[in-house]
């Protein structure tokens, strides 16, 4: 199981080459999880069943590729939500991740979006966060729901795919914003680098943390950010 992990910095919508994203299928599996090996804490990759029970489900998978090779995947379903009902929301990944497709979705569930760690830094990241956009538009979406990892609440030095710093300030935001059950303001949400990103890519609005939402993600203390943005 796996959620948004990527760092890039800030850039307008690109020009996108068409010809590096495509859509995956059941038959790339062995592609998608050398990258999930590449990309993920061993307790948090998807297994080969997780990843094929998704392209059953009918979850959209596009794969971002240099060279022929898969660097990056960007994942998500689509269902029906209302944002004046976020108690609706899923209270962990497995159940956001696991929604069957909606036949009269509204709002597209992102809960997968990564690239190789030898290909961050560049342009990659963009054109595959901007394809998946105008695939969710293209395809009739009016928002986009999804689930962020904080991986500054316990720091990811030595786990040997990420190295983020602990970060006392963003452990203490997500602290308060659990026992207070209000979400804390978004400068103090953003001083961890992927929710940075994503706040600052695509002005995004954040919804809720949820504690337990992937248990097994020791960086961010298993707590799951939800954010959405209107398409």
């Amino acid at each position: 199981m796996t959620y948004c992990n990527t760092i890039e910095t800030v850039a307008t919508s690109p020009v996108i080459p068409a010809q590096r994203v495509r859509t995956m299928s059941a038959e790339d599996i062995p592609e998608i999880l050398e990258l999930e090996n590449a990309c993920w804490l061993p307790e948090i990759r998807a297994s080969e069943e997780t990843l094929r029970k998704r392209f059953e489900m009918g979850h959209i998978s596009l794969g971002i590729f240099d060279h022929e090779k898969l660097v990056g995947i960007f994942t998500f379903s689509y269902s029906r939500f209302s944002l004046n009902i976020p108690d609706g929301l899923p209270a962990t990944f497995k159940e956001f991740s696991s929604r069957p497709i909606d036949n009269n979705y509204n709002t597209a569930f992102a809960y997968n979006f990564n690239i190789h760690p030898g290909a961050r830094g560049g342009t990659l990241t963009r054109e595959l966060l901007w394809a998946g956009l105008n695939r969710m538009r293209e395809d009739g979406c009016q928002c986009l729901l999804a689930a962020v990892r904080c991986p500054s609440y316990n720091g990811s030095l030595g786990t040997g795919v990420e190295v983020i710093q602990p970060s006392p300030e963003l452990k203490k935001t997500i602290d308060t914003s659990i026992q207070t059950g209000k979400l804390s303001a978004t400068k103090h949400l953003i001083v961890d680098p992927l929710l940075r990103f994503y706040q600052r890519t695509l002005d995004c609005v954040f919804l809720k943390v949820i504690p337990d939402f992937l248990p097994d993600d020791a960086p961010s203390g298993g707590f799951g950010v939800i954010f959405y943005k209107m398409l």
